[in-house]
């Protein structure tokens, strides 16, 4: 499978099908709209790299997606920037496609400057950042129960 990572800003036309992957995976049961997580997403189609959506393409095809952000700890400051919202269409799961998304948001945010990078994961999925280098820093977080894991970056010099 040959693919590309690229910016949604430089793509925009996806932003609905991201959003919709958002909306349908982490937010359908609550009464976060649908359009508050497109609004989210426009934030990242700024010239400045930060927050940002990376989106993987086959063909033309959008198939993955990861976002680099602010937080999703707001109680924790000191976590901050976070990896968020990896989704890897199930037809292309299980091809290394989630990996090359979370290197990708690992090179951009030590392009941008920073160390560290979190993100929360539920103990199901804590496995897979673990063999990526990810640290798990604090468990059972807020009421999802999840685990805070966090990856130290080498910067760009």
């Amino acid at each position: 499978m040959t693919c590309q990572i690229v910016h949604l800003r430089d793509h925009p036309q996806h932003l609905t099908t991201v959003a919709g992957w958002i909306h349908r995976q982490w937010w359908s049961e609550t009464d976060t709209p649908l359009e508050a997580i497109e609004r989210w997403l426009s934030t990242h189609l700024g010239e400045r790299g930060f927050p940002t959506t990376l989106v993987a393409v086959s063909g033309g095809e959008i198939i993955g997606s990861v976002s680099l952000h602010e937080t999703e700890a707001e109680d924790r400051p000191e976590y901050r920037p976070y990896l968020g919202a990896l989704f890897v269409r199930p037809d292309y799961r299980g091809r290394g496609l989630g990996q090359a998304l979370v290197r990708a948001v690992e090179a951009h945010a030590s392009q941008l400057g920073y160390a560290t990078i979190y993100l929360n994961a539920a103990d199901a999925t804590a496995g897979l950042y673990e063999k990526l280098g990810w640290q798990i820093v604090e468990r059972a977080y807020g009421r999802k129960q999840l685990n805070i894991m966090r990856r130290l970056l080498r910067t760009a010099e």
